[in-house]
């Protein structure tokens, strides 16, 4: 790979005032930006951050609860895991989670979730302070983009740093990072790579530090691949941009953008392990679109939210910046100082940004050729940062009094316009009001020819004026999209009920002899093995692979999000198949969490040949699935029959359910099983509720495909054997499978239990590493031996000490045949896409060294001639 010499001079970038000549060091160039203006630039984002969160009272300020969505389902939780993984206390590893979803690989979460350089933050606080090193990433990523963004517009137009630092401040606390960022602590990178991509665009304009910009680059993508390709996106516009409105030749700008390319290979080589392996497990998990996601936005909402203090609902992109950004955009068009290229060229690439996030198929351009789940315009903060940029423009060029007039007139109708639409608020509305003349009168000011001290002191009312606006901009978005108003009453996600938990936890753990599970009465997250510390089926991530989902779900768990969501199980034989020995619950009184020990499976157990049968339950059924992974006959699937209530005819799939009238009786039906038998009712497309003779009443919300329900206990057979259930539908259309229910024999199931751990290595002789195990086995042994975990790509596993092998899935989990006989079984997990990761790592560092040496190697050249 070839690029520029380092001795080649600049040809784009203008010099001047602010601009330090390109011969200088980089050292002096930042220095020559203003670090103390992008250090007060980080400075005043983080505390109009801090002060509008306090007003409002919101955690760590206040009660106010930031413990809502993902923020409490998923990255609290993976933080906390993160602190085990830095503290040694975890089970499993870098690679792999032997806690999640009864196992399942960890390096893409990592990179997804935990790359960010501030979450490393997290093991220097306490565990149950978790929450706080959450907010932490958010924060301070806010002010690094700050000081980022406040060092690119110095490269973009030489001008006042302070200024500029002020402009940085609009960029860093924006309306994207208030509701979407915010809560999303690994996207807020993303507002960092932006002007930090931007710069390493700039170092191929100076056509030089190829070195620096390439490792800018893989910086972004190694910390969140994500938001990176966004940000990524951003700076290629900002970088054509420049090119079209420069007086260079064409041929200086295929050099500028051969050199502009290079560093984006070299860098995406260097940050090849992050990329794959995410990128893999990403094409690895289970499909989940069953989602319909629309970008469309009524052209006033869009417009309204580029007021401070707008909050949409439903979800449309938060781009404003401020007040001050805002009136400097408008007055673009009027600053006669600015060339008319310019002054067209950032107007017109701003409103092509905006439409872009509302046309679908540039929507999915933006976030990796599909829609997302959640909110689709993920990628706001990019037009959030033009904003600024051609607010600088603006700025940097000191416009006249009659831009900032033009551009005031302007800001006052766009407040007109949009002040009836959905998004505009109270706050909205007086924050423009108020902070409009503010900062248009202290413009005003300042382009009035005043005196160095005086300029300064209007500077400094700019700079306090910023700071007021944005904390009552925090304020009233956090009033608006108050947690509390969505049922959300926790301060944090460590609550009174997680500390008990996982103190009772690390009193029972018996890891790895055994997992240490919780009832469904226990939930504090959908992550709760990370945040407690066991080891359960719980699991929500965008990354549970379809191997997990589909083979937990043939066993009968449930789950939501089409299958990223596994939910906690809640019946004694998936507690025993997946070696749950001990379940922690609610204490009978409410206070506090009890332990119970429950017959369970060893993590690592051996299957006779000709086990794997469905005992004369339905093919297929959830039965017929849980004999053959037990290798043995415990459930009874009787017949059942029909006995009141509203209900349909008999159906291919089953019996057709009325739906009650008010007041009217449930359906009800009847089946015979053995009396003493423990009976379960597996219906995971049925919404309504559940009741059987003496048990209590289920709630059953399934919403197919996207959530099933798991098997659900219905109560105990009485002595003459014919046990009664009932259904409440409360939807038209649903179905009764005629295999819904199971009668599990308690007897024969311990006994099969038993039986299995009895022919089994004992745990002494069961080796669980981070993320291997290994196994020395009774000698001779044939048949298969299984692994209490999903069978999930990545495994490979040798019997004997033989050549490595795919393991094969075992009704789900991981299954190992043993051949002839066998005395050893080792298994390790890699991540898919680890090694060519790490190869094309090592290309990457070959060609940043080779650009390295170069100059050496030319130096030598001419010594020697």
């Amino acid at each position: 790979m070839t690029t520029p010499t380092a001795a080649t001079p600049a040809r784009l970038a203008p010099e001047g005032p602010g601009r330090p000549a390109s011969g200088t060091r980089f050292t002096d160039r930042l220095r020559g930006s203003g670090t103390a203006a992008a250090l007060a630039s980080a400075v005043l984002s983080m505390a109009a951050y801090c002060i509008g969160m306090a007003a409002h009272g919101t955690y760590p300020f206040g009660q106010g609860s930031r413990a809502m969505n993902d923020l409490r389902n998923q990255y609290v939780p993976f933080h906390a895991h993160l602190w085990d993984l830095q503290h040694g206390t975890a089970q499993g590893d870098l690679f792999f989670n032997w806690q999640s979803g009864y196992g399942n690989g960890f390096l893409g979460e990592f990179f997804t979730y935990l790359a960010n350089p501030f979450s490393l933050l997290t093991g220097l606080f306490p565990r149950e302070y978790a929450d706080l090193p959450v907010f932490l990433v958010t924060l301070l990523s806010t002010g690094l983009a700050a000081a980022v963004m406040t060092v690119f517009l110095g490269r973009l137009r030489p001008g006042s740093p302070w200024l500029r630092a002020l402009l940085g401040t609009g960029y860093a606390v924006c309306g994207w990072t208030l509701i979407e960022g915010g809560i999303v602590p690994m996207w807020m990178w993303g507002l960092v790579a932006f002007p930090l991509l931007c710069i390493a665009a700039d170092f191929c304009l100076t056509e030089r530090r190829w070195v620096l910009g390439t490792l800018f680059f893989a910086l972004c993508w190694y910390a969140n691949f994500y938001s990176a390709a966004m940000a990524t996106i951003g700076a290629v516009l900002v970088l054509l941009l420049r090119l079209a409105v420069t007086d260079a030749d064409w041929r200086t700008r295929g050099r500028v953008m051969w050199r502009a390319s290079t560093m984006a290979v070299a860098g995406l080589l260097l940050a090849a392990p992050a990329v794959l392996v995410s990128g893999l497990a990403s094409a690895q998990a289970q499909p989940s679109d069953s989602y319909v996601v629309s970008v469309a936005t009524e052209p006033l909402t869009f417009l309204g939210l580029l007021l401070p203090g707008t909050v949409p609902e439903p979800a449309a992109p938060n781009v404003f910046a401020g007040v001050l950004v805002l009136l400097l955009v408008l007055a673009l068009p009027f600053q006669s100082r600015v060339r008319v290229r310019e002054r067209a060229a950032w107007p017109a690439l701003i409103v092509l940004t905006a439409l872009s996030f509302v046309w679908t198929p540039t929507a999915k351009i933006w976030q990796g050729f599909t829609l997302p789940h959640g909110s689709p315009f993920r990628e706001s903060f990019v037009l959030s940062g033009l904003l600024v940029m051609a607010a600088w423009i603006c700025l940097a060029h000191m416009p006249r009094r009659r831009a900032l007039l033009g551009g005031a007139v302007l800001l006052g109708g766009v407040l007109l316009l949009t002040r009836g639409t959905q998004p505009v608020n109270t706050y909205a509305v007086r924050g423009t009001l108020v902070g409009g003349a503010v900062v248009t009168a202290l413009l005003l000011l300042y382009a009035g020819g005043l005196r160095r001290w005086a300029r300064t002191l209007v500077v400094g009312a700019l700079a306090l004026s910023t700071l007021a606006l944005t904390s009552y901009a925090v304020y009233g978005t956090h009033v608006e999209f108050d947690p509390a108003r969505r049922g959300y009453t926790e301060a944090s996600t460590l609550n009174r009920l997680a500390h008990d938990t996982r103190e009772a936890a690390a009193a029972h753990q018996d890891w790895p002899r055994s997992r240490t599970g919780i009832t469904p009465g226990i939930f504090v997250t959908n992550n709760d093995p990370m945040l407690l510390g066991i080891q359960a089926g719980g699991y929500y991530s965008s990354y549970v692979t379809k191997e997990a989902a589909t083979g937990l779900r043939d066993l009968g768990i449930g789950y939501a999000m089409g299958g990223r969501n596994l939910r906690t199980a809640g019946d004694p034989f998936l507690h025993a198949l997946f070696g749950t020995g001990t379940l922690l619950e609610k204490a009978p009184d409410g206070r506090g969490v009890t332990a119970r020990d429950v017959p369970a499976l060893p993590l690592f157990s051996l299957r006779s040949p000709g086990t794997d049968q469905a005992y004369g339950a339905p093919a297929g059924s959830v039965w017929a699935h849980r004999q053959a992974a037990l290798g043995a006959k415990v459930y009874t699937v009787p017949a059942l029959k029909y006995e009141k209530g509203p209900v349909g005819g008999h159906v291919p799939a089953g019996r057709q359910l009325g739906q009650p009238a008010k007041g009217e009786a449930w359906s009800t039906f009847s089946a015979q099983c053995t009396p003493g038998d423990q009976a379960f009712l597996y219906a995971p497309g049925f919404y309504g509720q559940s009741v059987g003779d003496g048990g209590e009443v289920q709630n059953n919300t399934a919403h197919p495909p996207v959530v099933l329900n798991p098997v659900k206990p219905l109560g105990t057979v009485p002595a003459d054997g014919t046990f009664r259930f009932a259904l409440g539908a409360t939807r038209p259309g649903q179905v009764l499978p005629d295999d819904a229910v199971g009668c599990l024999n308690p007897k024969a199931f311990n006994t099969a239990v038993q039986a299995v751990r009895s022919a089994s290595p004992t745990p002494d002789r069961v080796d669980v590493g981070g993320h291997s195990i290994e196994a020395r086995l009774p000698e001779g042994a044939t048949g298969t031996a299984v692994v209490a975990t999903p069978a999930i790509q990545g495994w490979t596993c040798s019997v004997n000490g033989g050549a490595a092998r795919t393991p094969v899935s075992y009704q789900g989990l991981l299954g190992v045949p043993l051949g002839a006989g066998a005395d050893r079984v080792s298994c390790s997990y890699t991540p898919p896409g680890l090694k060519p990761g790490l190869a094309a790592t090592g290309l990457g560092a070959l060609a940043v060294a080779g650009v390295l040496a170069r100059p050496l190697w030319r130096r030598r050249r001419r010594r020697d001639a």
